[in-house]
């Protein structure tokens, strides 16, 4: 009676295996979708910071939310408006800014989602041409308001030499 017992849990538990690794399936694909959805939102965001926008339709202060905050590599934490001040200064070359790749999603609590990606900062060197200046890891904060994916945020951690 005791190996029947081991052989109905066992059966029982082949059985889950698959519901299990289908569930892990469709969670997967279900991120994929929204990482494709938030690196879109990501790329909005980089844009209306290259064109200055502060507000209107895809601008900084619709893609943002009312309590966005970065941490910058320095260390230094700025808010929504001292982010969108920093943001409008300066002449932008095309090609410069802001270039992320690799958004990954980390965690999703709810109406909240922390990713990952690496972002790098091209600007002009003194031969005018456009290089890279700052490499990043960068935490990037979603959240969920309305309906809307929003950016809470980021951490811009810079990578150095290897």
């Amino acid at each position: 009676m005791k190996y029947a017992w081991v052989l109905i849990v066992f059966m029982l538990g082949s059985f889950a295996l698959p519901v299990r690794a289908q569930q892990e399936s469709q969670k997967s694909a279900g991120n994929a979708a929204l990482e494709k959805e938030l690196y879109q939102v990501e790329l909005k965001w980089m844009k209306a910071e290259f064109d200055k926008r502060k507000t209107g339709p895809d601008s900084m202060g619709e893609l943002w939310t009312d309590q966005f905050f970065d941490v910058l590599p320095s260390g230094q934490v700025v808010n929504k408006e001292e982010m969108m001040d920093m943001m409008s200064q300066g002449e932008h070359k095309p090609g410069t800014g802001a270039f992320p790749v690799d958004l990954k999603i980390r965690a999703i609590y709810g109406n909240v989602v922390l990713a990952t990606d690496h972002t790098t900062i091209k600007g002009v060197d003194a031969d005018g041409k456009i290089v890279p200046v700052l490499q990043m890891s960068v935490l990037r904060m979603f959240v969920k308001e309305k309906g809307k994916w929003r950016v809470a945020g980021a951490g811009l951690v810079p990578i150095t030499g290897k």
